[in-house]
Parts: structure tokens; sequence; C-alpha cells
């Protein structure tokens, strides 16, 4: 029966090929999925090279397309989500809470690992509470970020054990990349650690907008931090 059902379909074809004779003029690339074999024997064997190499290039420039389009699909969402942070972030006027929305957003909806956050400002990182860490900015420890610091944008990567032990204390062994952000021209506020379990999650040479736009939001909501003196006066 099987084999019936498709001597009929070929039968079908077969009619419907004749009676439009130009279908694949029409329609050319249903040659690119056809099996032409020639019957010229070794003459047609660069024509068919030709032909078979044509194919592998299409079908890799449908890969890189394919690839481009989820790229830039994946880009729309990621600045949705930004923008979507962004106001909840900008709307929170407490240092402490403002950390922790932070980092529950980035652990959840942007399946970090690790986050942690440090303020070169004691005061600030006072009112941050458990949610950012002190660090002094003259001390070895933060000194030893002083070159990714200075660049001025988020550098990603694989880091040695010493900055790992710094940047994530117990659960630096389960990092096997990171993203290092810093907070403010420079560096000049702190820094925003950011660790993942996939080697590959953070590597030298990728996109760093989304993680630099979310930088200058911290930046500018510790700006806007009224001093603890000045409200203690007020």
């Amino acid at each position: 029966m099987v084999s019936e059902n498709k001597s009929s379909l070929s039968d079908v074809v077969a009619a419907f090929l004749r009676k439009n004779p130009d279908f694949l003029k029409d329609y050319p690339d249903v040659l690119d999925v056809l099996n032409l074999p020639h019957a010229s024997g070794a003459a047609s064997s660069l024509i068919e090279r030709q032909v078979r190499h044509l194919r592998s290039q299409n079908f890799e420039l449908s890969r890189q397309l394919n690839r481009l389009v989820h790229v830039a699909s994946e880009n729309e969402q990621l600045m949705s989500r930004l923008h979507q942070l962004t106001l909840e972030l900008l709307s929170i006027a407490q240092p402490a809470e403002f950390f922790q929305h932070l980092t529950h957003s980035l652990k959840q909806d942007f399946k970090a690992d690790s986050v942690k956050v440090f303020l070169f400002d004691p005061d600030l990182a006072a009112m941050a509470g458990q949610q950012a860490q002190w660090l002094d900015r003259n001390d070895e420890p933060a000194k030893l970020f002083h070159n990714q610091l200075s660049q001025d944008h988020t550098t990603c990567g694989r880091m040695n054990e010493s900055k790992l032990s710094i940047l994530f204390d117990a659960t630096a062994q389960w990092v096997k990349s990171t993203a290092l952000v810093p907070i403010g021209q420079g560096g000049q506020d702190g820094m925003l650690a950011i660790g993942s379990s996939d080697p590959g999650r953070f590597y030298p040479g990728m996109g760093t907008l989304f993680l630099d736009l979310l930088a200058d939001v911290i930046a500018s909501s510790l700006a806007n931090v009224e001093p603890e003196e000045q409200r203690r006066s007020a």
C-alpha cells in the first residue's frame, strides 16, 4: 500500500511538471534540494562539485542568517528587560532595597549565578547594608582591579583565583567566567561583579552595552542618595 501511494504521488508530481514546464524556472530554489545526476560521465563531475559547493555555501549563509535573527531577538528581549529593570530601580530610593532588587533581578531574570556589589564610599556601603560591601580603593584588594576599572567599561572573561576569592568569597570555586562592571566614571564609585558557572557565559570581546547602561543607572542612583549627615540635620 505504501509503495502504491508513493508511485501514485510520483505520477501526480510528474504529470504536474509536464503540464507546467516553467515551474522550476519560477521556483529555482527547488533545484537547490533536488538530486539531478548527469549522464555525461566524468565531464559532469566538475558541474556536480560546483553545485555541491553552492549548496554548501547556501546552507552556511542560511545558518548565519538564522543566527543573526536569533541574536537580534535576544538583544531585543534583553533591552526590553533592561528598560523594565531601570524603571523599577529608579523608583527605589533606599540603597539597601535598591541593591537587593538589583541582585535578585540579575539572578532571577538574567541567569547570573553570583552577584556582588562593592562600593568605595563607606557611608554608602553602610546604607546598603548586607547588599553591598565596602572596599577601600587604596587597599591592595581594590588595586588588583585598577586596570579593569580604569577602562571605564565592562570587562568579561576568566579571572585568577586571587581575584575570584576577593569578588565571590566562598562561591569563588564555582565561578568560571566573570563580568566586572565599573560603577561611575573610571569605577570611581565601585564595581559590580557578576559570576557564572558557565565558562562561556562571559568572554573577552562580547557585547557589554547592557551592563554598561546598567552601571549608569547604578551610578545615577548613588549620586541621588542623600548623605546620612544631611538626613540627620534635616
